[in-house]
């Protein structure tokens, strides 16, 4: 960060001369937000380690190590006053402690806790450890939820352990982030109970509450003087943000529960916006006139391709090939993000945008992530683009080195005109000819380095990214907000979502007996598991024991089954979904390389195991494998001991909902945004105090600002300001990758 004074000609607040460094409580050792942590005083080598877990290393890392929650001293409550429905703070003593083990396999902790006025419950869950911490007669504060179950309780609150008379020596355990650490950690953790409203960090093994709010304090210290503003004052007037510096002051040290709120707000929005301004000059860099081949057509080929398909397309379907047309028509690229639930036609839309291309005199490039989808793609587009006189070809891996030579040869002289392959097609092997339009299939699947390095194989190209995952509206705007977006939003006439049902596992044979009836009728099933081999660690049905377990099962030995995972080889792979895909299968036991993309029409059944173990979209894209041939299906889920409460809601939800936008909006819900798709592999770092879904408003607001504030300056003007190098400093390298650096 740099000395900061205020430019009165773009309302920045500009930073000029050298990193400013600042001396710490009078050492000799001056520090900025790049100095090491161990150089703090009371950190050392060895805690730094520690907190290195937690992504901490800088005295900035500390800085943005925020709070996850309060434990606010100046409103105790009374347990008699207590009320369901709302978040208390009260004092009382442990009467007793117990851990008892639900249906469900979890061990909660149940604590009675008295004061002078009466009784209340305390309920942790799945943190057993704290039976040994909730000593009878310790005098504890907690803070949380209260709820109205069977009697009144505190849900899951945070808390601190004080002495018997309330006095000095608290400690602070901080929640779930401590399991790890042992009871003797917790006892030497104390310091004096301090007034007002109490930070709780995160925290890792060997590092107390007491530690870390000493840490933070000296960072904040040392960094207070180089906290300059450096938002637009236009800005912080119209949306009412208070100073950056008495952000991070009131939301390490909140003087109230109201100012606290103010400063998480601030710096939520401030993460919110830095993302919006980043895809906003994105966006704009994109859309510049005559800087890609407009790829103009008749459509003759697409009207051909339509002609001899044996259904009629959706009107969703076809808005969204008339929108890409319009746009690759254009001189500037097309940057468009296809979404859709399983089985709404994604894959044609994509292979009507690459014949209009081919039309136009263009070569097309598809990337899937699997080679399983690169293949299911490859037999797609050959079969429908071989009576239109287009050539396809696939890359993969596990080509042999004269075929692969003989097409990249093709490929170069332009006798390809779609070339569909996965990480092998950014090789500096391949070369196009000319290079109109990538498609990026399951595009979270790749980090934004690989796509580029497919859109440099071309002169501009205009680029399509499709989603099998349907991304919440919140969710696109904050990860793709420099992309337009195609929805599609209808199915198929006749399509029938699967149905889905939690099989007990005492019924287990049960559901063999009928799904062998099943495959005696013709139809395939998937059993899938989440491991390919047994482990010791998991207690969990692997792929190669159910495979072993089920070939010779009484009632599944007659039918002809397979086994298909990631570690097999290329030509493995190829030989057994060939085989499935031909109906020479009956059942295939597979983990998830089957989540994505598998088309077989026969295969109406789906077996999983462990479903606990998957997320829940990943559950509806796994369910969307079958049910593809218009037939009913059906999805098993198989319910065994200690599946947890967590994964019963997932498992609930699954079975009431079948559309996979609001399945979408329960996932994200539930994981939050940054473990959605994976932040790291958009290219964005993660947010920290900004939650996108559960404030939509303050999105829409930092979205706007930023992108009014790129339509009103030159790119020009906005490099060199402070607000500039905080986005180079928060993004780093991934700046260029937007194409703003």
């Amino acid at each position: 960060m740099r000395a900061c004074g205020y430019n009165a000609n773009v309302g920045f607040h500009e930073c000029s001369g050298p990193h400013l460094r600042t001396e710490v409580r009078g050492t000799h050792n001056p520090m900025d937000v790049a100095t090491q942590l161990r150089f703090l005083k009371g950190a050392g080598p060895a805690r730094a380690a520690r907190l290195a877990k937690l992504g901490i290393e800088t005295l900035g890392d500390l800085l943005e190590h925020y709070p996850r929650a309060y434990l606010d001293r100046t409103h105790l409550t009374p347990l008699a006053r207590l009320v369901p429905g709302g978040e208390a703070t009260s004092v009382g003593v442990v009467r007793s402690v117990s851990l008892r083990r639900t249906r469900g396999g979890m061990r909660n902790v149940h604590a009675i806790l008295e004061d002078e006025s009466g009784l209340v419950e305390c309920v942790w869950f799945n943190q057993p450890y704290l039976e040994r911490v909730l000593k009878r007669g310790r005098r504890i504060l907690v803070s949380g939820p209260v709820e109205l179950f069977r009697r009144l309780q505190f849900k899951n609150p945070e808390f601190e352990i004080l002495e018997p008379e309330g006095t000095a020596n608290g400690r602070h355990t901080g929640g779930q982030e401590c399991t790890d650490q042992p009871v003797e950690a917790l006892e030497q953790s104390g310091d004096a109970a301090a007034p007002g409203i109490v930070p709780v960090y995160p925290l890792t093994a060997g590092v107390s509450q007491k530690v870390m709010r000493k840490l933070v304090g000296s960072a904040l210290d040392a960094l207070m003087p180089l906290l300059h503003e450096f938002m637009p004052a236009s800005i912080l007037s119209r949306r009412i943000l208070i100073p950056w510096a008495d952000a991070h002051r009131e939301i390490h040290n909140p003087s109230s529960r109201e100012n606290m709120e103010t400063a998480r707000r601030r710096i939520a929005f401030q993460e919110l916006f830095d993302l919006q301004l980043l895809l906003a000059i994105s966006r704009r860099m994109h859309k510049r006139p005559q800087t890609a081949p407009p790829l103009r057509c008749e459509g003759n080929l697409v009207q051909h391709l339509l002609e001899d398909l044996p259904f009629e397309l959706t009107a969703a379907q076809r808005r969204v090939i008339e929108q890409i047309r319009q746009d690759i028509s254009r001189d500037c690229p097309m940057h468009r993000l296809l979404e859709g639930d399983v089985g709404s036609g994604k894959t044609l839309v994509a292979l009507a945008g690459a014949l209009l291309a081919v039309e136009a005199g263009f070569q097309v490039a598809l990337m899937a992530p699997t080679e399983i989808l690169v293949s299911q793609h490859g037999r797609t587009f050959e079969r429908l683009c071989e009576p239109l006189g287009v050539r396809v070809a696939t890359f993969t891996g596990g080509l042999p080195a004269s075929r692969a030579r003989e097409l990249r040869s093709a490929l170069e002289d332009g006798s390809i005109a779609i070339a569909l392959g996965t990480h092998a097609l950014i090789q500096e092997s391949i070369a196009f000819h000319r290079l109109g339009l990538v498609i990026v299939d399951e595009q979270h699947r790749f980090g934004v380095t690989q796509r580029a390095r497919l859109q440099g194989k071309g002169r501009t190209p205009h680029t399509l990214v499709m989603s099998a995952t349907p991304i919440p509206r919140t969710l696109a705007l904050t990860l793709f907000g420099d992309l337009d977006l195609s929805v599609l939003d209808e199915k198929p006439p006749g399509f029938i979502s699967p149905k889905t049902h939690l099989v007990p596992e005492e019924r287990y044979e049960e559901m063999l007996s009928y799904i062998s009836g099943e495959l005696a009728g013709g139809a395939q099933v998937y059993f899938v598991c989440p491991l390919i081999e047994a482990s010791e660690a998991l207690d969990l049905r692997a792929a190669t024991d159910l495979y072993a377990r089920l070939i010779a099962h009484a009632a599944l030995r007659q039918h002809r089954g397979a086994l298909l995972h990631g570690r097999m080889k290329q030509e493995e792979k190829d030989q057994v979904m060939n085989a499935f895909v031909a109906g020479e299968v009956g059942f295939l036991v597979s983990t998830t390389v089957i989540e994505v993309g598998v088309d077989v029409a026969n295969a109406s059944l789906m077996v999983i195991e462990h479903p606990e173990r998957f997320g829940l979209s990943q559950l509806h894209q796994l369910r969307g494998r079958v049910g593809r041939g218009r037939q009913p299906a059906h999805l098993f889920l198989v319910g065994r001991s200690g599946i947890g409460e967590e994964a019963m809601r997932r498992i609930e939800i699954l079975m009431r909902e079948s559309d996979g936008f609001r399945i979408a909006e329960e996932d994200l819900r539930q994981r939050g945004p940054g473990d959605f798709f994976g932040v790291r592999q958009s290219g964005l770092p993660p947010l920290k105090l900004a939650n996108p879904i559960a404030d939509p408003q303050l999105l829409e607001e930092a979205r706007e600002e930023a992108f009014h504030l790129v339509d009103d300056l030159d790119r020009s003007e906005l490099v060199g300001t402070a607000l500039w190098r905080r986005l180079e400093a928060r993004f780093g390298e991934r700046i260029a990758l937007y194409e703003v650096g």
